[in-house]
């Protein structure tokens, strides 16, 4: 059996190789989607940010520490529950950043984006759940990622896109503490993990040295950051595309499925309502059930919306329906709920272990997606998801460029 830092040289040589890239049709289509997403999260966070702006004319370091905070500035942005992080939010503010600052890379977008999702969900992976109790997966993965991104956007070559990593891995942090506090906290962490992307493969453009040992010995990232080294799947190397979800419902990512499964069963059950009872999963119901806390993340009173309205899109609060509903902690995975309870009618129960979001074209996902779109930054969409597809199948002009930053700044 290789050791832990065997097999994190080899998920590095393996990261570092371009060649091995995905480019079938269903990871472009998905990319787009993804893609536009991320964009629709920072427009609508530029029309609603009060606070003016300086990093965002601060070359690509800046612009791409901008383009993460700002996409996570609603809470809306892409998730992995299969790794349980943010990627695109630090990959594609990396991967935009340098392809808007460096005109002459800018034929590598889709190279970069790629490469920097692989690593990203490669890495999350790979570091495991032991990480993830300490550390913010979204911030180390990520900066892996968004090293991978900027690397291969700037066409750095597989010897410089792994010192690109070394010089990445030194520096990478972000502690696991946003993730309790959240309102907002979670930002900057991607913001700085963004950035350093871009810094270590601009670092390894210049030939900056890197440390030869990053992972081994009580200085190294295993025995610091509580790395499992897992293999999932019997594979290192994930595409980092297909696990990645849309979060379309207007609430926290916790309780989409949730929404979902109250919705439905509003829909189906006659008679009036008794009693609800709704499962989410130990690790995240001390927040979900936080009376502090902004309505955003809390459990009872969303659920509640979702089952006056049928329609997980639209959670007017329901103060009626709120009394009825109770919230506990259970056994289940994260992203899953379970749902039970009893109207004038009959007793139903509903277990939704799969999130919303994954489906990206069937129905329901699309015209929820575009709902979401569209309450963010209106008609303005339309204009954004032309770019992501020009832009992702290699179409997009000096103009669209033009067009694009336009928008994002």
């Amino acid at each position: 059996m290789l050791k832990k830092e065997e097999l994190a040289s080899e998920l590095i040589e393996n990261l570092s190789d371009i060649s091995t890239l995905d480019f079938s049709e269903d990871i472009l289509n998905r990319l787009e989607v993804l893609f536009s997403d991320f964009m629709v999260c920072v427009v609508s966070a530029n029309l609603k940010s009060k606070s003016q702006s300086l990093l965002s004319n601060d070359g690509a370091v800046g612009l791409a520490a901008r383009f993460a905070s700002q996409s996570a500035f609603e809470d809306r942005d892409d998730l992995d529950w299969s790794a349980v992080n943010h990627p695109g939010s630090v990959v594609f503010a990396a991967n935009l950043a340098t392809s808007i600052c460096y005109p002459k890379f800018r034929s590598n977008f889709l190279i970069s984006a790629l490469a920097g999702m692989r690593a990203s969900a490669s890495i999350a992976h790979f570091f495991g759940a032991n990480h993830r109790k300490r550390w913010h997966i979204t911030a180390t993965a990520g900066t892996f990622g968004a090293t991978a991104a900027a690397a291969a956007s700037i066409g750095l070559d597989k010897a410089k896109t792994k010192n690109a990593f070394h010089l990445a891995g030194t520096n990478m942090g972000g502690i696991g503490q946003v993730s309790l506090e959240l309102q907002g906290a979670p930002r900057f962490n991607r913001a700085s993990a963004a950035a350093l992307g871009v810094i270590a493969a601009a670092g390894a453009y210049e030939n900056i040295p890197a440390v030869k040992n990053l992972w081994a010995g009580s200085r190294g990232l295993i025995e610091i950051f509580d790395i499992d080294a897992v293999i999932t799947e019997t594979q290192l190397i994930k595409n980092g595309i297909q696990s990645v979800r849309v979060r379309t419902f207007p609430a926290t990512g916790f309780i989409q499925s949730a929404l979902l499964g109250a919705s439905q069963l509003s829909k189906t059950n006659s008679g009036s309502l008794k009693n609800l009872i709704v499962e989410i999963s130990a690790g995240v119901f001390p927040i979900l059930s936080d009376p502090n806390r902004d309505r955003w993340w809390n459990l009872q009173l969303n659920t509640a919306a979702a089952w006056a309205s049928k329609d997980p899109m639209i959670l007017t609060p329901a103060p009626e329906i709120e009394k009825l509903v109770s919230v506990i902690s259970s056994d289940i995975p994260l992203g899953s709920a379970r749902i039970t309870g009893s109207t004038t009618e009959r007793n139903f129960e509903l277990y939704v272990i799969d999130a919303p979001g994954l489906e990206l074209f069937n129905s329901p996902e699309i015209s929820w997606r575009q709902r979401k779109w569209s309450a963010m930054v209106g008609s303005e969409w339309e204009m954004i998801s032309q770019l992501a597809h020009e832009i992702v199948r290699g179409k997009i002009n000096d103009i669209g460029w033009s067009q694009l930053e336009k928008v994002l700044r």
